[in-house]
């Protein structure tokens, strides 16, 4: 069953590809090119007020995952995105009022509006990015992250034991374990990634990796000597 922050997710696209769209109607209209869009106007309109409906409506639902996911002062990110998209709807739903009473070409005013709205489309966007790929707010249960976190305490604690890096790097190689293996082989010997089978340098590691499965505050540094400790042992 999905959850909430997917609902949220598959709303939101809609609001971002209708506001813009019927922003885009707007300015033709007022130029006065392609006359036909009179009659595609209303269904477009209509369009963007679901959209931002649906986003509002699960962006409620999900409030609660990001005061309790972003820490400190970044609750302010997230109570910026919630007051943006307040002020969008209530112009969206003006907007396309005002509109649906009003079918000569759109006035100037109302012509800003829509640019306004388009604006605060690409400013909600931002910073509701910046809660997803920064802070992992919707990210339910972490996904492959959470293979990594557990992969990386496992890697840890065998080396706190007094494993051998080259042992301990490769239960941490293994699919079990951070599940590099999934992508580059058993023994590294290539598949979906690259051959690592030899070693692999710390700056290439992190060039791939380090924003995305594998971040520096997941996989050490530590983590990763031991991980190529056990490249280093198969035939390159």
């Amino acid at each position: 069953m999905p959850h909430l922050s997917e609902l949220h997710g598959a709303a939101t696209h809609l609001a971002v590809v209708a506001i813009p769209l019927y922003a885009v109607v707007l300015v033709l209209r007022r130029i006065g090119i392609a006359p036909w869009l009179a009659s595609a106007e209303p269904w477009v309109g209509a369009g963007a007020v679901v959209g931002i409906a649906l986003a509002g409506l699960t962006g409620l639902l999900v409030r609660g995952e990001a005061q309790t996911t972003l820490r400190g002062g970044d609750l302010r990110i997230g109570t910026i995105h919630f007051w943006l998209g307040i002020v969008l709807a209530l112009l969206v739903v003006a907007v396309v009022a005002w509109r649906s009473v009003r079918s000569r070409p759109p006035s100037i005013g109302l012509f800003g509006g829509a640019i306004l709205a388009l604006v605060l489309v690409f400013a909600q966007g931002y910073l509701g990015g910046r809660m997803t790929y920064q802070h992992a707010v919707g990210v339910f249960d972490g996904g492959q992250l959470s293979q990594s976190a557990a992969g990386a305490a496992q890697l840890d604690v065998a080396m706190s034991e007094g494993e051998s890096p080259a042992i301990a790097g490769r239960v941490a190689f293994s699919s079990a374990g951070l599940g590099c293996a999934r992508c580059h082989g058993d023994l590294a010997q290539g598949a979906r990634g690259p051959r690592l089978a030899g070693g692999v340098d710390l700056e290439g590691f992190r060039g791939v990796h380090g924003h995305g499965l594998f971040p520096r505050r997941i996989v050490s540094d530590t983590d990763f000597r031991a991980i190529d400790a056990f490249l280093r042992t198969l035939r390159r």
